[in-house]
């Protein structure tokens, strides 16, 4: 293979060992995966070359490399919360949920080296400066719904000059501040008043105050300037990032996201919300369905992504809950069934055991059958390899649903910050019963980290509080500054490697990864799983975990 110095190249093979000299048994210098970005450094022999890559360098078979960017997802550790970072084969960035905190603003700092990053217009720098540039385009920024643990993150992101977000896209629920004086005599508004009126339609309750367009939502913005609602205040502060910034909700009429569509290599297919028309005095919107109260509404009506990417298939929601999965049911199942009403008579007749009368075993009979004709239309839409657990494992999940989902792969988001116990015993044993396959595999932020529970954590806070003493014993602001982003940096690289799951896929192959706790070598840095696509059964099934090299 001839390599050249100019072009991208990435790691083509599941993993595979940077060693410090062109052979199979030189030390080694770094445990690589598939998809990784690989700088060639314009040495190589015939069958080797000598490249940089994840900070170390070192010598890879030629056989290794790929002039071809994969699709990457990478579902971050944010604690309490979800946030997915996605990088797609065009190297295109995408958001999906940045958690509450900073763990999300601090991977992409490190990832795209923010601390070092020369940005025009940000820290004094001019474009006469040398190595000065743009902003880190950010194309696509996806707010599932209005909840803290999903959205709050962005705001250092939008608050850092040094990204720049282009389209944000979201539910069309908009929590604002309502006074008495703007309320409609004619609406109806929850107890909390902040997600806006809603209407009776056809004996339904549908939100009215829905935002949809670009400019409807740049008024909002404007005209509540002053708002410390945080979830407009973070919109806010996207806008005053990029004035040009476009806001757009998706809704499963829309059928693909823009730039995504079915013609598309890389294609994500609109799931969710379902919106209907309704009408209210004389105007017709894209109303959205009252599912309960107001958590219950807005985590229901949360955005449902399905990614394709030749035959891998991603299910990537936000925090779906039994009532929204019933509705989605009843929409891709065609029933006019509430399906946790039928699991449940279902349930309550099964718990008779030989005691059912005849009446009850035929109508339990028919209950499964009408059960499993659910599930069959519906896996039709639903059916996928891997699947973002719905509301960080949580209990308020419908069985009949998961078995819709059908996945290879489950990956929860949680953190241990939080009053649920998420994700719940229940939610963990219906994953692996009804995931695909003889071992299906589930994965959890949670317990992935890298952190040991005593030493390995005071351990760190001691190097934190060195970096303190070291800032306090400096005699220049030069210094103190230079031994802040030291210490940053430090705090970027420990979100890195705490406890993210990685996905990585040219369509065909799949590998999902998790950093090892404690690595006996630098050949065997990750826990690696791999799926493929098996032609006899017409779907993409999981054929190994990593071995020690």
């Amino acid at each position: 293979m001839t390599l050249d110095k100019n072009t991208d190249y990435f790691v083509s093979v599941s993993d595979t060992v940077l060693r410090k000299s062109h052979s199979s048994s030189a030390t080694a210098e770094n445990h690589l995966l598939m998809g990784d970005w690989l700088r060639y450094l314009d040495e190589d022999t015939a069958n080797w070359a000598k490249v940089r890559c994840r900070g170390s360098t070192g010598w890879l078979p030629k056989n290794h490399f790929s002039d071809k960017r994969l699709l990457e997802i990478n579902f971050v550790d944010i604690g309490q919360g979800d946030g997915c970072h996605i990088v797609t084969p065009d190297d295109e960035i995408m958001l999906i949920d940045a958690g509450e905190g900073d763990n999300m603003y601090r991977f992409l700092s490190w990832r795209y080296n923010l601390r070092n990053l020369k940005v025009i217009g940000v820290d004094g720098i001019t474009a006469s400066d040398n190595g000065a540039r743009g902003p880190v385009d950010i194309e696509h920024v996806v707010i599932t719904h209005p909840d803290q643990d999903h959205y709050y993150g962005f705001r250092n992101i939008f608050e850092d000059r040094k990204m720049r977000p282009l389209k944000i896209y979201h539910n069309a629920i908009v929590e604002r501040p309502i006074k008495a004086s703007d309320k409609n005599p004619s609406l109806k508004y929850f107890s909390k008043d902040d997600l806006g009126g809603y209407i009776k339609h056809n004996g339904k309750h549908h939100i009215w105050d829905v935002v949809h367009s670009s400019s409807e939502m740049h008024s909002l913005i404007v005209k509540h300037d002053r708002t410390t609602k945080r979830y407009l205040s973070t919109l806010r502060e996207a806008r005053k990032n990029n004035r040009n910034v476009k806001f757009s909700s998706l809704h499963k009429d829309i059928g693909y996201m823009p730039g995504f569509e079915e013609s598309k290599e890389l294609r994500l297919k609109i799931l969710g919300p379902i919106t209907e028309n309704v009408s209210f005095q004389r105007q017709t919107r894209r109303g959205l369905i009252r599912l309960g109260a107001e958590g219950v509404t807005k985590n229901g009506h949360s955005v449902v992504l399905q990614l394709q990417l030749g035959k891998l298939k991603v299910m990537l929601g936000g925090d779906l809950n039994t009532q929204s999965e019933d509705y989605l049911l009843k929409h891709y199942g065609e029933t006019t069934d509430d399906v946790s009403k039928l699991e449940e008579r279902m349930f309550e007749l099964k718990a008779k055991g030989s005691n059912l009368t005849t009446d009850e075993d035929q109508e339990l009979a028919e209950l499964e059958a009408q059960i499993n004709a659910i599930i069959t239309k519906a896996r039709g839409t639903f059916k996928v390899d891997v699947t973002k657990a719905c509301h960080h494992g949580s209990h308020h999940f419908s069985e009949t649903f998961l078995q819709t989902l059908n996945p290879i792969a489950t990956i929860i988001s949680s953190g241990d910050g939080e009053a649920y116990s998420h994700p719940r015993p229940d939610a963990l044993g219906a994953f692996g019963k009804f995931g695909r396959g003889i071992r299906p595999l589930i994965f959890s932020t949670e317990l992935a980290r890298s952190t040991k529970e005593f030493t390995d954590v005071f351990a760190y806070f001691e190097r934190l509080k060195d970096f303190e003493q070291q800032i306090e014993d400096a005699t220049s602001t030069t210094a103190k500054n230079k031994i802040k982003k030291q210490m940053e940096q430090a705090k970027d690289r420990n979100v890195v490697v705490y406890g993210m799951i990685t996905l990585r896929t040219d369509g065909e192959k799949v590998i999902l990864a998790q950093k090892i706790e404690a690595p006996t070598k630098l050949s065997q840095k990750w826990d690696i799983h791999e799926l493929k696509f098996n032609q006899n059964l017409g779907q993409l099934e999981y054929v190994r975990s990593s071995k020690a090299h």
